[in-house]
């Protein structure tokens, strides 16, 4: 609970009652319907560098300093500012003025000492969040048992360990080591010759030789690759589409991108920006990349609703490459979100400025392969039964 609390910035020290409800009452909607429009962190923008929505922000002050001293109404940059007579700041600068009863609630705000309830979470508090956070190399934690820990991830776990007062489980016999292996690296048993083999290879490096192999294995991009699919939410159907084709004829081609993409150990960065833009790249004629812009278009079609489909989009790549749930800006804001309804139609009016191709790019082309051989043919038996009519 205490750290909840410090990141939202809640902290009972920290925070201001309004036991009268002035501020609630008569101050704030004068400050949304006047002040935030240009003043706050939501609009994105902050004009003189003064925000209005966080009693942090007029505390702070903008361009011409300080804007409310409390207690003081006469100091106070922002009164100054509505009042009628005064000429060099006028505030609102466009549109309707304040009216004398409304410039009369905030001097009263002001003079009886400014309260204002309203907390914002620090710049720090954001920083905090894991989705937020760069990757970074930890250091190794201190072990007592040293001696038990091979590599860097063992000295995390008997670190955890050790706090707990617990020990950890003594090594696995041989036979049952290559069954792990096997199935955490590619998702399938190892033969009985392949588990004999091991046993019987005592080698220092064996087991180190025992993962390449298996790294090498096709099957690998197979086992692990079908956990990027799930988040790539991928299938071979439309979902709720009626009268047309329910399948996406080349989805497999996405799959097997996402598969090889495993395989050859594609770089994480350039793994990213091929499925969110491989059709602006540079591919020097070799068009498989293409295959990677699965990632957005094999979402559900929800009978063909272009507003959908492009929240779907923009879910998967916030969800998927981001760790944030974000489509909840599609109809309104969340006080603690960090993504607004602004910057949410930002993305809308990228994906709906992209549009598929009616006709699918040519990934690759082999003339002399067995399939395209199988393809010519049924096209050719395709012709001559028309041509029969």
């Amino acid at each position: 609970m205490n750290r909840f609390l410090a990141l939202f910035g809640m902290l009972a020290s920290g925070a201001a009652e309004d036991p009268d409800g002035l501020f609630e009452r008569d101050v704030l909607p004068i400050l949304r319907n006047h002040c935030l429009e240009c003043h706050s962190h939501q609009a994105g923008r902050a004009r003189g560098g003064l925000y209005l929505d966080s009693r942090s922000g007029w505390e702070t002050g903008g361009d011409s300093g300080r804007a409310i001293v409390p207690g003081n109404p006469d100091r106070s940059l922002l009164l100054r500012a509505v009042r009628p007579e005064h000429e060099e700041l006028q505030m609102p600068p466009e549109g309707e003025r304040l009216s004398p009863a409304q410039v009369a609630v905030l001097e009263r705000w002001i003079r009886e000492g400014a309260i204002d309830p309203r907390v914002r979470a620090p710049v720090e508090a954001a920083e905090l969040h894991w989705a937020f956070l760069p990757v970074r190399k930890p250091d190794l934690p201190p072990v007592r048992q040293g001696d038990r820990a091979r590599t860097a991830v063992d000295r995390f776990v008997l670190h955890r360990l050790e706090e707990r007062g617990m020990q950890p489980s003594g090594p696995a016999d041989r036979d049952t080591l290559v069954r792990r292996v096997h199935h955490a690296l590619i998702g399938l048993p190892p033969s009985p010759e392949e588990i004999d083999a091991f046993v019987a290879d005592h080698a220092p490096d064996a087991f180190e030789r025992l993962v390449d192999r298996l790294l090498a294995s096709p099957h690998y991009g197979e086992r692990w690759g079908r956990h990027w699919l799930d988040i790539a939410r991928y299938a071979d159907t439309k979902g709720y589409v009626f009268e047309e084709e329910r399948r996406f004829p080349y989805a497999y081609t996405y799959r097997d991108y996402v598969v090889d993409a495993l395989n050859r150990d594609l770089p994480y960065d350039r793994f990213l920006v091929e499925q969110l833009a491989a059709d602006r790249l540079e591919l020097q004629g070799d068009n498989r990349p293409l295959a990677a812009l699965g990632f957005l278009t094999l979402g559900r079609r929800f009978l063909n609703n272009q507003h959908d489909i492009i929240d779907d989009r923009i879910d998967v790549v916030a969800r998927g490459l981001m760790g944030l749930t974000v489509t909840c800006a599609r109809c309104h804001d969340h006080k603690y979100d960090p993504i607004p309804t602004a910057d949410y139609y930002s993305l809308y009016g990228v994906f709906a400025s992209s549009r598929e191709p009616a006709e699918r790019p040519l990934l690759a082309f082999d003339p002399d392969s067995a399939a395209y051989r199988d393809y010519r043919q049924a096209l050719e038996r395709k012709r001559g039964e028309w041509e029969t009519f």
